[in-house]
């Protein structure tokens, strides 16, 4: 069995290629495929036949227990580019069990040449700089780090706009947190450079905080549209997951032409 921590969209597009390619063999020559997701919503966004999908978040001692009960002999390692805690678990959990680890990580978008664009290096400093540059403040960081802003000092008497997933629990966070209903944007991104650049404007945002999560996270069409509005941009840098020796990739074709060469998962030809 194969174990794939997916954390994005490409990742369940991995696992779902996959697990198409090992159901195209004959029944007996099949691999079991593990998929792990961090929230019921993603385990039904990642629903495909031949996946095996669980939800947790797992400390290394669980992926070690997860690794020999299991019998897994690869961790593909597909979790959201900004979680390098959980690739250096993974991969230590790979190391001390002795099976093989492989990472796919999403390239970042090459960031454009903007004199209001600013970097952070996390959550703390980015609510920090939102404060000095602005008075309302557009965040489409998700609700994982939403406490830090709406407790900075720094953004105390701001107007903060959290676009977060339409989901209840997420909701319900965002409540406890003492946000209004009228600052809880709940959508499902990614957003069209339209609907980022309306949001801009209706809610009148002066800083836009932001991390870079690639064209599919939408980061190209988010930048355009701050860009255009004349306002502020705060990008938090992807933390460098401290994993070295192993094999990374930066594109979906490339993990997939890696798998296909090292582990025989095959793309079985078109029929004519």
């Amino acid at each position: 069995m194969i174990w794939i921590i997916s954390g994005t969209q490409d990742g369940r597009e991995i696992g779902a290629e996959l697990a198409d390619r090992e159901m195209s063999k004959p029944e007996a020559e099949r691999r079991e495929i593990l998929m792990t997701v961090v929230s019921q919503y993603g385990k039904v966004l990642a629903q495909h036949e031949g996946l095996d999908i669980e939800v947790g978040r797992f400390k290394k001692e669980d992926m070690i227990q997860v690794i020999r009960e299991k019998g897994i002999s690869l961790i593909l390692d597909a979790s959201h580019p900004y979680a390098a805690i959980v690739s250096e678990t993974a991969s230590a959990a790979c190391e001390e069990t002795g099976i093989d680890y492989v990472r796919y990580e999403r390239a970042e978008y090459p960031l454009p040449d903007y004199d209001k664009l600013y970097h952070a290096k996390d959550e703390f400093e980015a609510a920090d700089l939102a404060g000095i540059l602005g008075e309302s403040i557009l965040l489409t960081t998700g609700s994982k780090t939403l406490s830090t802003f709406v407790h900075a000092k720094a953004l105390q008497g701001k107007t903060i706009w959290a676009r977060v997933l339409p989901l209840s629990s997420v909701i319900k966070m965002c409540e406890d947190l003492g946000m209004k209903a009228k600052n809880i944007l709940a959508l499902q991104g990614p957003f069209s450079y339209e609907m980022n650049l309306a949001m801009i404007h209706d809610y009148h945002a002066d800083v836009m905080v932001t991390k870079n999560g690639g064209l599919v996270g939408g980061s190209d069409t988010k930048l355009k549209a701050a860009m255009d509005a004349g306002i502020s941009v705060i990008v938090i840098d992807k933390p460098k997951a401290k994993i070295t020796g192993v094999p990374i990739f930066d594109t979906v074709e490339a993990v997939l032409n890696y798998m296909e060469e090292h582990y025989g998962f095959h793309k079985e030809p078109k029929s004519n």
